[in-house]
């Protein structure tokens, strides 16, 4: 299975339509059904293929109860792979919903398990792949699956009923047809919750030939999923360490972002900068034939130019390892929150036991051994451990009793002023004021045991944003979240750069200003900043030593280091490609 695996991937990677990597564009069934003049549709389709190289076409036989017929999904791959374009199939296993949002396929009623069994088996008798969209869940509760869930949560009912899906009817039916078929999960953006609707990070990419990532963040705040944007750079790195070298690429869309086009544009951006192989864009007739996204496609292929300009003198993407199990829950989005303050991460679904610095957030709490994973890096390898407030409310008694006694309290603060140290801790200094007031959990702690790194005022006291202790020969780290996460934005620069330094081990540069500037960091000594603030911001980039200068990739020019640091007038939304050289 694994040398049929790897044959196959082998000759997909040979389909580049840029350097560097692949821009493929998904169809629905509609789209399709509609095809009927093809020189009328050539017309129409010049308008994504002429600012676009397009060089693979997902074509849908299913979704929402209406299907493609066989022989016009073979029309439509011929009319594709006459222009140069590879196909690959695509089904989308929702039902035709009624009111009540997104609705998935039945899977307790035969009917539900006949449509997939068809679906797949068009889709194996005219491709040698497709792609399931992200609708591969399961949010039913009929009262079919009420009966059959019996005494389960939802989450184990539809995970048990995922895995038989995938096994007993995707996996045989396809592999019957066409034994070399390459069958590809979409997963959603939204992992936060795959565990509810059945989807498994551990079990699904064991089970099918290759998984995908969705990386849509349209809106953060206007927006039904309220995903920050690093989440595109984020979810694609997690998935990859999901399925090592079967993540195939990485897959946005136009909706919610005609407020302004660059929303979009980032999204596309942020997958790339994440070194998917192939980006699809969803989908052909909102791209051709939707007056609202009529100037995307001509912005997407300037966009896919100035990427593959630079993307190939990249290494591969590193930053701080942030261990989140698969199916964990806690912290919805907090690592892209930190994100968008200028904390690289590098997203791991299996404990990073090797890495001296690790950041733990209230997920990682759900493994069992978490406790002793933690002892062993500190003791034995010196780890620095960084966790969340949540992080400790969830451990509670186990995390006082086997590190620090840091406890979660049940009073909070509002505060906008705030503190760092100049001594470890021994005594806290200056005064800070944030972007506005922030309500923060107040974590207890003992004096002279734990220390202070960043602090926010109260009347007559203080409340902890960072604490640190050593333990074994390595340290623990606090930091307190803010109730509403997206308030760590308001921290000010002082304490995000204490935050920041935390992981500056790691990387060979940080951040020092306001929240809104991303960092991608590689391991060639490359490194992508790029601002999500509204307005021009002088920020610093403070480098480890060793290194003597600065190379703007795009442009060509040196910059000086001073005191190891160099300054940056940042742009909203344009990338700074860097070279930092010894």
């Amino acid at each position: 299975m694994e040398k049929m695996r790897n044959k196959g991937l082998a000759e997909r990677e040979k389909i580049k339509s840029y350097q560097n990597f692949n821009v493929s564009v998904y169809c629905p069934v509609e789209n399709i059904n509609s095809i009927t003049d093809f020189d009328d549709f050539d017309r129409r389709f010049k308008r994504l293929y002429g600012n676009v190289k397009i060089g693979r076409a997902y074509l849908e036989c299913y979704r929402g109860l209406k299907w493609c017929s066989k022989e016009q999904l073979l029309k439509v791959k011929a009319f594709f792979e006459k222009k140069g374009i590879a196909t690959s199939g695509g089904l989308t296993t929702c039902g035709a919903g009624d009111n009540e949002g997104f609705v998935s396929l039945c899977y307790s009623r035969q009917e539900g398990q006949d449509i997939l069994k068809r679906a797949v088996e068009i889709n194996a008798q005219v491709f040698d792949e497709f792609i399931f969209d992200d609708f591969y869940f399961l949010n039913c509760r009929c009262k079919d699956c009420i009966e059959k869930k019996g005494d389960r949560s939802w989450s184990q009912f539809r995970l048990d009923q995922k895995k038989w899906l995938t096994e007993e009817i995707v996996m045989k039916t396809a592999k019957e047809i066409n034994p070399d078929i390459n069958v590809i999960v979409k997963f959603p953006q939204w992992y936060e919750a795959f565990n509810e609707t059945g989807y498994d990070l551990k079990m699904e990419p064991a089970i099918v030939d290759s998984i995908y990532t969705g990386t849509e963040t349209r809106n953060p705040a206007y927006a039904q999923q309220h995903l920050p944007k690093y989440l595109s750079y984020f979810v694609m790195r997690y998935l990859e360490s999901a399925a090592p070298g079967r993540n195939l690429g990485g897959w946005f869309d136009p909706y919610e972002c005609t407020y302004n086009l660059t929303s979009y544009l980032e999204q596309g951006y942020l997958t790339l900068f994440a070194k998917a192989k192939e980006v699809t864009l969803f989908c052909l007739g909102s791209l051709i034939d939707d007056p609202a996204y009529q100037a995307f496609p001509a912005a997407l292929g300037a966009m896919f130019e100035e990427l593959d300009g630079f993307l190939g003198q990249l290494g591969d993407p590193v930053g701080v390892a942030a261990y989140r199990p698969a199916n964990a829950r806690g912290e919805d989005n907090l690592h892209n929150y930190l994100g968008m303050c200028g904390v690289p991460f590098e997203p791991c679904i299996d404990y990073p036991s090797a890495e001296k610095i690790i950041f733990l957030a209230e997920g990682a709490a759900d493994d069992e051994q978490i406790i002793d994973k933690m002892k062993k890096s500190m003791i034995e390898e010196g780890a620095e451990v960084i966790v969340t407030s949540g992080f400790v409310r969830r451990m509670g008694d186990a995390f006082r009793k086997e590190f620090v006694n840091i406890s979660y309290s049940a009073r909070k603060a509002i505060v906008s002023e705030y503190a760092d140290t100049k001594d470890n801790g021994l005594t806290v200094s200056g005064k800070y004021t944030g972007q506005k007031p922030v309500l923060i959990p107040q974590l207890d702690y003992c004096t002279n045991d734990v220390w202070e790194l960043a602090a926010a005022y109260g009347t007559d006291n203080n409340f902890p944003i960072v604490l640190r202790c050593a333990y074994g020969t390595g340290h623990i780290s606090v930091i307190t979240i803010p109730d509403d996460m997206g308030d760590l934005y308001n921290y000010p620069s002082q304490v995000l750069g204490v935050i920041r330094g935390l992981c500056f081990g790691k990387i060979p540069v940080v951040v020092e200003g306001p929240a809104g500037v991303q960092l991608f960091v590689y391991d060639n000594d490359k490194v992508i900043v790029r601002s999500d603030m509204p307005y021009s911001e002088s920020v610093s980039l403070k480098l480890k030593d060793g290194y003597s200068a600065v190379k703007n990739l795009i442009t060509g020019e040196k910059i000086a280091v001073v005191d190891n640091g160099i300054r940056l007038q940042m742009t909203p939304s344009v990338n700074y490609v860097l070279e930092f050289m010894k």
